[in-house]
């Protein structure tokens, strides 16, 4: 099967494209062909399809819109990215009339790819499977997330609540863009192009419902984590971690609130909190300000590649997830799963769909530190509550969450979309 894969970056930036490289080589090794399509940025990893790729709206190193210059050329190509995009139009045209897949695999288009890419690919008679990576299909600033807190008014009171409140940057402008764009594609029927949404969680499924979508179309399939990369068995130091973005809606701050009051236990104040990741300059200055006033003992590591991740995990006694947003099923559960990493998660979304009836961790309230205080004091002192936890996880990542598993349901979906495509030509 030649497989369309198309996602706005073709580098690693976040868990999107780290699931769009890694499926493409589980594809690939099972005898599928994968053809990808994107935007043309310095970044990116090469590739012999690049020739197809569109220009990038600004310079091809002004990969996020925060970065963009403010020409008019720039501002021009950004808005017809927003609502329609002919030149996207005419470069899938042309790619699909050389590559002639049998089915597109679509992630990441809206804003810098457009919908254009749907109609183009729909009038060259190939089936579209869009994998959502976020809520942004129903809200405008993507996480359904305001002022910190899980919103859904532009689920339950329109789109324009969005504007209402400046959720996209901060700004009315951009929000009221963003907001348009939306308003478009519906009006247009763009998204009804699309033959099946994948969704990696079921929260997002019950999201895109209540949003209009019609349910038959959605399938939840989480992602997955390659377990035999991860070494559960390694030298476990005294120390809790977080891996992730750093920005306000991860709930960093809750954690080293948290942090704080467990090393006034006693026997605890030994343990030392490692953060990987990066984000904002102005907001990793205040997490860091703040982290020195909690203890010396914690560590702002920066960002790790794929190999500093796993020993970072593999080495700790336990990870923490503490997000006041819903998350769609984040890399970072899966990976200390993996490792044999207890996690301690946000009692919310796709994170409480994870571990919910396991013993691979626990829950705590979101956005509340003494909640999860006590319950790391609470695993951190016995002596064997965290290497049963431990073997729990490690069985959850094998069972739940194997690439094998990913694989075949992806597969189920590929093929149907394509024979119902190819029965319909008949």
């Amino acid at each position: 099967m030649r497989v369309l894969l198309a996602n706005y970056r073709y580098f690693v930036s976040g868990g999107p494209e780290k699931y769009m490289f890694a499926v493409t080589a589980m594809l690939e090794r099972a005898g599928h062909e994968v053809i990808p399509f994107s935007v043309r940025y310095a970044r990116n990893r090469e590739t012999p399809w690049s020739e197809y790729f569109v220009e990038p709206i600004a310079d091809d190193d002004e990969v996020y819109f925060r970065d963009h210059s403010r020409s008019l050329g720039a501002l021009t190509l950004g808005l017809q990215r927003a609502f329609y995009a002919p030149d996207v139009h005419a470069s899938v045209s042309r790619l699909v009339a050389t590559a002639k897949p049998d089915v597109a695999l679509v992630q990441q288009y809206l804003r810098k790819l457009s919908p254009s890419l749907l109609v183009a690919l729909k009038e060259a008679g190939v089936p579209i499977v869009v994998r959502l990576s976020d809520f942004g299909m129903v809200c405008p600033e993507a996480h359904l997330l305001r002022d910190g807190r899980v919103c859904r008014r532009c689920i339950t009171h329109g789109l324009y609540s969005s504007v209402l409140y400046r959720c996209v940057q901060g700004s009315a402008g951009v929000s009221a863009v963003t907001c348009a764009s939306m308003w478009f594609g519906k009006w247009r029927k763009h998204f009804d192009l699309i033959d099946y949404f994948i969704a990696p969680s079921a929260i997002l499924r019950e999201e895109m419902i209540e949003g209009g979508y019609d349910g038959s179309r959605i399938v939840v399939l989480p992602t997955f984590v390659d377990a035999a990369q991860f070494d559960p068995d390694g030298v476990r130091k005294r120390r809790i971690v977080y891996v992730g973005r750093l920005s306000p809606e991860k709930g960093i701050e809750v954690l080293l609130d948290a942090y704080e009051r467990v090393l006034r236990h006693e026997g605890l104040s030994d343990v030392e909190l490692l953060i990987a990741g990066e984000g904002e300059r102005a907001y990793s200055g205040q997490l860091a300000a703040r982290a020195r006033r909690v203890s010396q003992q914690v560590e702002f590591v920066g960002t790790l590649d794929a190999e500093g991740v796993r020993r970072l995990l593999s080495g700790a006694l336990l990870s923490v997830v503490p997000s006041v947003c819903y998350e769609n099923l984040p890399n970072a559960i899966l990976e200390s799963l993996a490792a044999g990493t207890p996690v301690a998660a946000s009692d919310l979304g796709s994170m409480a769909e994870v571990l919910r009836g396991t013993d691979a961790g626990f829950l705590f309230r979101p956005g509340d530190p003494g909640d999860l205080a006590d319950g790391l004091v609470s695993v951190l002192l016995p002596p064997d509550t965290l290497t049963r936890m431990s073997t729990s996880a490690r069985a959850l990542a094998e069972s739940r969450y194997s690439p094998e598993r990913h694989l075949r349901g992806l597969l189920r979906v590929l093929e149907a979309v394509r024979d119902s495509s190819a029965k319909g030509k008949e």
